[in-house]
């Protein structure tokens, strides 16, 4: 592993999934660092009077989905954990609803992720899904950066991979931007088909996927 400043930098991939999609960003923060300190990982403490381990994760989560491919940056002090001790050891201290998959060096930085997979459950008809995706715009409101909302027509950014009909409504497997220029969140998505359809459409999420800018996964 590459050295810089007395620390390495470990990107760890984990699932959240069942009960766990319901803790908060903030609480993950904490959790996660309960657990690296648990696991009795080497972490490197950032420096001044109130020193903490650095943690970082890459587009957080919305409260309520889930997903099978969280990223969370975190630095060590020292290399004498392989990779796979690291996962071991992390997953001996997780709580119910997390678990770590891989973990390896942070390649590519928190500022290069591009996009994000989705699969959603939606209580609408397949029908009713397509008609709503064949539209020429799909405008919705957005929070702006600098306060107040925006006007946004999220068509261009939806990249549909299959639409399919199921029990109990239907399934969209897409994926959205979620970059420092353009960030589609589900909900959004969500809001757009509710009024399309003129009644509320529900939706589980699972997070399937993150790429980088090129469409690579984000390692």
């Amino acid at each position: 592993m590459s050295v810089a400043n007395g620390f390495y930098t470990i990107r760890l991939v984990f699932s959240k999934t069942g009960r766990a999609r319901y803790i908060s960003h903030l609480d993950l923060n904490r959790t996660m660092t309960r657990v690296l300190r648990r696991a009795g990982i080497p972490l490197w403490y950032t420096e001044g009077f109130n020193r903490h381990p650095y943690i970082t994760f890459a587009a957080p989560l919305s409260l309520g989905s889930e997903s099978l491919c969280e990223r969370m940056d975190f630095r060590l002090t020292d290399d004498s954990l392989t990779m796979e001790e690291i996962v071991d050891r992390i997953n001996a201290s997780m709580p119910e609803g997390l678990r770590a998959l891989k973990a390896s060096e942070a390649i590519h930085k928190v500022c290069l992720l591009g996009f994000a997979a989705y699969r959603m459950q939606l209580s609408c008809t397949a029908e009713e899904l397509s008609a709503f995706l064949a539209q020429e715009t799909i405008a919705v409101e957005k929070k702006a950066k600098k306060g107040g909302t925006k006007t946004l027509d999220i068509k261009p950014y939806l990249d549909v991979a299959a639409v399919q009909a199921t029990e109990n409504g239907c399934e969209l497997t897409v994926t959205l931007p979620c970059s420092n220029d353009v960030t589609v969140n589900p909900a959004l998505l969500t809001s757009a088909l509710s009024a399309f359809c003129g009644r509320e459409i529900t939706a589980s999420v699972l997070r399937l996927e993150l790429y980088d800018l090129q469409r690579r996964v984000f390692v």
